[in-house]
Order: structure tokens, then sequence, then C-alpha cells
């Protein structure tokens, strides 16, 4: 991909996170997702967790990075939309280390990225916010560097983690939020908030775009577009449910003797 269409990519994934007609991410986990998701969505995103599914591991950065550049090498030369995705903890404890991973994220053709303050080590943990927005500084120093503006969504976990009651997880995220907009992020993204009060409460307390990830018991997308929530991503949840619906159709196919009609080509 070239220089200009990948900035022409940046400013139109950039332009998607609208007040009140969110951003909806159907999350895509290799190539032909992605290819199926793009003929009715402006822009693609992956879940980690589906991506290190597919692959054969777990999640929280237990796919060899090379692996994942070259899935995103190979996600963009097949759809002709802008492409976001996720980094995890930014494979690295040092700017330095997180920079260079972005960059070879951003060199395969990707514009955007989530980066995460919930993963050290290995382990499910919130860091300093300060080590997390170094992180983001460093990989806006470096993209900018190479002339592509990257939306770097900088994800919080003090809800999924349990950081305290929902108020002090609250003023957690937006204590984060502030501090990540000050290093450079573009968006915050709040796993595990599905309270509309304080997603409402949430928006009004961050100047970012706010991404909500779909999990049981969240708003409508309509009620989410209405507080102010401009991007919404489904996660792992379409990998789940289409392993699902193979899983059904296989033991159907061998418990009846008989092909399923969805497999029939012309059906």
């Amino acid at each position: 991909m070239d220089a200009k269409t990948q900035q022409r990519h940046a400013d139109t994934f950039r332009a998607l996170h609208r007040k009140a007609d969110p951003l909806v991410l159907f999350n895509a986990w290799d190539a032909a997702t992605a290819k199926a998701i793009a003929k009715s969505s402006p822009a693609i995103a992956t879940s980690s967790g589906a991506v290190a599914a597919a692959l054969g591991y777990a999640d929280g950065e237990n796919v060899p990075l090379d692996m994942v550049t070259g899935l995103v090498s190979r996600i963009t030369a097949s759809v002709a939309v802008p492409v976001s995705i996720d980094l995890e903890a930014g494979y690295g404890d040092t700017p330095d280390a997180v920079a260079k991973a972005a960059i070879g994220i951003l060199q395969a053709g990707a514009v955007g990225i989530n980066i995460e303050d919930g993963l050290s080590g290995g382990k499910r943990q919130l860091v300093s916010p300060e080590q997390h927005a170094a992180k983001i500084k460093a990989v806006r120093e470096a993209a900018q560097a190479r002339g592509i503006h990257l939306f770097i969504n900088a994800r919080t976990d003090p809800f999924l983690l349990k950081f305290g009651s929902p108020d002090q997880c609250l003023n957690e995220a937006a204590r984060r939020a502030k501090i990540y907009a000050e290093a450079g992020a573009d968006g915050i993204f709040v796993p595990g908030l599905t309270d509309l009060a304080l997603i409402e409460g949430f928006v009004q307390l961050t100047p970012l775009p706010v991404n909500i990830m779909v999990t049981q018991g969240l708003p409508s997308i309509t009620d989410l577009a209405r507080v102010g929530v401009r991007r919404v991503s489904l996660g792992p949840w379409p990998m789940i449910a289409a392993m699902r619906v193979i899983a059904e159709a296989a033991a159907g196919v061998v418990t009846s003797k008989r092909y399923g009609t969805f497999l029939q080509p012309n059906s």
C-alpha cells in the first residue's frame, strides 16, 4: 500500500468516529472474515482473542509478533477499507519496543491499533498510567515520523480487572483517559463498562471518542449513540458465534449422514 492511500485510509477511519452515529466494528480474525465483513462495513478491526484462537494460541500476546504482522499484511491486501489491529499491550514493556511493534503493524498497512494497560509480563494487571502513556507517546512519535496519523485507541481496564466499586472504576478510567489523551491517544476503549448511566458519565469526563465492547448486559447501539459513544466493538463474539454454527453443522452432518442445506453450493 502506498503512503498516500494509507493516509487516506487513516483520515477515513478517524472520521468514522462520529457523534450520534458510532462506528460499529464486527471484528475479524483472518483475511477471509475481513473480506466478508468489508462487504458491508466501512472499516475492519481485529480481535486479539479471536486471532489467537484461530492460530491455536491463548490470548495475551502469545501469538508471535511476526505472525501478527503477517496477518495484517494479508488482511490489508484483501480489503479496500481502513484496518485497525488489536495489538494488546504493544508487545513490549518499554516505549521503544512498543513503538517498534506498532511501526511493523503500520508498515503492514494498518491505520489503527488498540493498546491496553491491563497486561504486563503475561499477567492481567493494571500498569501505571504513566508507563502506558509513555508507550502511547512513543508510538505517536514513530508514526508521525513516517507521515501517517495512526489512530491509537488506548484501552484501559479498571472495569475489566475490577479495580474497585463502579464509581471507583469510572474515576480511574477517566483519570487514565486524560493522561492518555495528553500522550497522544485518539480514542479510549473501556471493556467491561456496561451500565448506561456510567457510560454517559464517562463520555462526559473524557475528550476522547469512547469505544465500548459488546458483552452481556450492554445497552443497545441506539442507546449508546444517544449518550455519546462513538465506537462499538463486537470483540470475540463474531468468532464464537461462527464456531458455534460450524460445530452444530458438523454434528448434524455426522449424526444424520445428510448434508446440511447451507453446505450445498447452489441452495
